[in-house]
This record gives structure tokens, sequence and C-alpha cells, in this order.
């Protein structure tokens, strides 16, 4: 463990906010016989393995994967389970109620084009309205989201946005994801104010033209570098978002978007990779575009040495993240998704619809969908399906139920990721 490591959770150790927060996980988990103080210590050593754990407003943000610990959103996380009793075990099986996360795609507007945009040929219209909109927060807290993201499109497009962002109480942690238009110093004071927990802003690179080709926009670059500033000043958790293109993996161009993205704000930076979805299953050459197996050990080892550094953000990556080692491909079990129309996806990059929210409660939709893919998977669901999901929806987005249950229950997976196994007895 690094220096910088150590001593913040040493910190940890000594917070009493921290200490009663343990205690309180310590008391739910007690009662089931498969737990034991030694699981739940390697359950929290297996959170924080390379991961650089940051302090904000009194929180540690440890994982892109989990809330602020401590916080009400995280002790939500724990009782996310379908029975009161045998929670651990409950967890350990990756057995829940409701997403870890989850992303809204409030409108499909966007002032950008990019290369890899996922939500591209979808072919519902519309937008739910405020009130629908509120309405399925309520019913995500309810049953115990942890996470809601706000995205798109880009959700600052929206009127309505304060409102949204307000209906999030401390339940869930919030986060909302923009390319950076109109987020001016009094909108994001008034974000802070609403509740929102954090800014996602999309910098793909610290040279502004490569930004801009990959944006589609000669005004990306500008609006992505001072909405990080102005995240930053008002307060918020600043989430530096980057999507790599294989032929752009190299160690010391993304040692320098790091330092660039931490002098401008950013408390972290999110490496995702391209799916195979939307714009790209249009592209004929993909070489320079999708990542390898070696590809993403590369990326993940460039992370653990950036963690170690303490002059840079933190730094996560979905290779990681979503990997066998860590927490698997979430799809449908950990993350889902719903479209500015009201379908319910597994995910943003997987178009499948198991129903829409304004016909039916997303508690019902999402028990079903669950249900019906089963567990974490090792590999990203995704890039494993999406030529299937586009070449049977014949452009006609997303795929419908019935043939997405038929996809869905041929790869469901028999084997939990590490995380899940080493909780069980199964990996130490």
């Amino acid at each position: 463990m690094n220096v910088e490591k150590t001593k913040i959770m040493t910190r940890m150790i000594f917070d009493k906010d921290v200490r009663k927060s343990f205690f309180e996980i310590y008391s739910i988990f007690k009662e089931d016989e498969n737990f034991s103080l030694k699981r739940l210590l390697i359950a929290m050593r297996n959170m924080a393995k390379g991961e650089k754990i940051v302090r904000f407003e009194g929180k540690y943000i440890i994982s892109p994967f989990l809330p602020p610990f401590p916080s009400k959103a995280f002790i939500e996380n724990i009782l996310a389970v379908n029975e009161p009793t045998n929670i651990f075990t409950q967890q350990i099986r990756a057995k829940r109620r409701a997403p870890i996360s989850i992303y809204l795609c409030l409108t499909n507007k966007c002032p950008n084009n990019c290369v890899y945009c996922s939500a591209k040929h979808r072919d519902r219209e519309g937008e739910l309205t405020t009130e629908e909109w509120i309405k399925v927060i309520k019913d995500l807290q309810d049953m115990k989201t942890s996470i809601i993201g706000l995205t798109g499109g880009d959700p600052m497009m929206r009127d309505d946005i304060f409102d949204i962002v307000g209906a999030i109480d401390e339940r869930s942690a919030s986060i909302l994801f923009t390319s950076g238009i109109n987020l001016t110093p009094e909108k994001a004071r008034e974000l802070k104010k609403r509740g929102l927990f954090s800014v996602g802003i999309s910098l793909d690179s610290y040279d502004k033209d490569t930004h801009n080709k990959n944006r589609n926009s000669d005004k990306a670059f500008d609006y992505a570098v001072k909405a990080m500033q102005t995240s930053r000043s008002a307060g918020l958790y600043t989430l530096s978002q980057t999507v790599v293109l294989r032929e752009n993996l190299d160690e010391e161009e993304l040692f320098k978007l790091f330092k660039f993205a931490g002098e401008n704000g950013a408390h972290e930076v999110k490496i995702l990779e391209p799916v195979l979805s939307g714009n790209l299953l249009s592209t004929k050459d993909l070489s320079k575009i999708m990542f390898t197996e070696e590809d993403r050990k590369k990326l993940i080892a460039i992370q653990h040495k950036a963690n170690k550094k303490r002059d840079l953000p933190k730094i996560t990556t979905f290779a990681y993240t979503e990997s066998e080692e860590k927490y698997g491909c979430g799809a449908g079990t950990q993350h889902s998704y719903i479209s500015a129309a009201g379908d319910l996806y597994p995910c943003d990059f997987v178009p499948m619809s198991f129903g829409s929210v304004k016909e039916t409660s997303v508690a019902e939709l999402w028990r079903e969908m669950n249900g019906i893919i089963g567990a974490p998977k090792i590999g990203c669901f995704g890039q494993a399906v999406n030529k299937e999901v586009y070449e049977r929806a014949n452009g006609k987005l997303p795929l419908c139920k019935e043939e997405s249950t038929e996809i869905c229950k041929r790869c469901r997976s028999e084997t939990l990721p590490k995380y899940y196994r080493d909780l069980q007895g199964l990996g130490y």
C-alpha cells in the first residue's frame, strides 16, 4: 500500500463518522450466519484495492461503483436486497431489489455529435415530463437505488433540471453528466443548493483539437474546461469523463491528461472505453477504436500507477471496475438505464427495452428484468450482444422485450466476479 493511501485510511480509522457507520453496517450484517468480521474486512479491502481514496466534504470516495462513505446512500445500498434477513448472504450472491446505480437519460438533445455516441439510431421519440421523472426518482429511491445519474444527450439542455435534481434526496448520491454547455457559475451553485453531489464533464484530451474532433464541435473543449472549473468552484465533486480510443492508449499522453484535468478542477478522472453501439456499429474500421484484453490490462496498470501519484486526481477505469477482478459487468443487475422516452434498459449501451415506466412502475419492470438477466457478468454485455441486438431491431431501437428476453436468457452468467467469490469464501 502506498504512503498516501495509508495516510487516508488511517484518517478514516480515527474518523468518528466512519466508525459510527462501520458499526451500523456491522449491526445490519451480524445476524447472518454467513457473516463474519473477517469477511467485512475483506469486503472493505477489496473495495479499496487499486483505488485512490478521496476525502470530499467529510465523505470518502472509494470507487465509482459505490456511493460516498459514510452516507445515507451507502447504507441504502446495503439494504437494497429482497428479504429483511440474511442481508449479507444476499449481498455476496448479488441478489438485489434495485440497481446500485441507474442513469436517467433526461433528453436526447446534445450540442455534440460524438464519433462513439451510443445513443444514435434509437427510434423512440419524446421525453418524460418533469412530473414523470420526479415520480420515477421517488420509485427508484423507495427501491433503495443508491446512485442516480442524470444523463442524455445533455441534461443541462432541460429547463426543469433544477426541479429534477431537487427531487433526489440524501438516500441517493446524485451525479449530473454534461458536455459543459449551460453550466454557468449561477447554475452550478443552484444545482449544489438543490442537493447535487457531483458533476461529470466530458473531456477526451488535454489537446483542444483532439477533443473537438471526437465531439464534432469546435466549442466542446472550451465548454468542458470552463465547466470543470465552475463545478469545482461551486463545491461539487468534479469528475472528468474521458473516452479513450485504442489509438490514443498511451501512458505518457494519459498522464498529461490527468494532470491537465486536475489543474482545471477535476477531483477524479474516469476513463471509459468505446462500446460497440450507436455510431460505432456503422463504422467499418474499428481497429483504432476498440480495445483488446491486452489493452485493458495496460489501462488498468496505468490506473494503478497514477493512483500512487500524490499530485494527480483519482483515476478510475471501467476496464478495472467492471473486470472479473472487481465487480464485473452489472448491466441489469448492478446498473441500469432509462431512456428519454421512458424505456428501461439493462444499461446505457444496450438498447433493449424491458417496458416503459410510463405504463408500469420501474420497481416492477426492474424486478422482472433482473430476474431474466441473473447475475453480474464476466465481460461487457454490450460488447457481446449489440451486433445481434441491432440486427434484430432492423433500425427500430430499442429491441422489443420478447427478443431482448431471449438474448438475455441465453447469455446468463454462471460465474460471479471475484469480489463476490472472495466474500463467499471461494477466493481466499
